[in-house]
């Protein structure tokens, strides 16, 4: 049954490759229609395709808010305020702890200060975007 319908959509590719690549002036005396004909035919068929485009396109672009909201609820969703207490450490002695201990990952930057104080809420802010990203484990039992 199944080498059937395999063999059914192997003929009907060949059939519309055949009738894809055939002459215009061929298909109209073949299949006894006009040139108006041929010309809704491809319209119709350019129109679809280009919808379905668009729709592949919203679909990717729907897929792409999705993880952007998932990974924005990873954000919400860090304690840093807990797993600081847990620490028994402010957020900058974690930060030079993990530089020292080369955990940091290797393309880790941080922006140019502009002679600013680096304040403790920047550190916390570090903090909660490297355990979000999983670079710092929050249940780890070992340090």
């Amino acid at each position: 049954m199944m080498a059937n319908k395999e063999m059914n959509n192997l003929l009907d590719d060949i059939m519309i490759e055949k009738i894809a690549t055939a002459p215009v002036n061929e298909l109209m005396a073949e299949y006894n229609i006009s040139a108006n004909e041929i010309q809704t035919t491809q319209s119709r068929f350019l129109d679809r395709v280009k919808k379905h485009k668009q729709q592949l396109k919203k679909n990717r672009l729907k897929d792409a808010r999705a993880q952007l909201e998932a990974e924005k609820k990873k954000h919400d969703t860090v304690d840093v305020a807990g797993f600081l207490a847990k620490k028994g450490k402010d957020a900058k002695a974690i930060l030079i702890d993990l530089l020292l201990q080369q955990k940091l990952p290797e393309n880790l930057t941080i922006a140019h200060r502009e002679g600013k104080e680096f304040t403790d809420e920047d550190a916390n802010q570090i903090i909660a975007n490297l355990i979000a990203m999983g670079v710092i484990d929050v249940d780890d039992k070992g340090d």
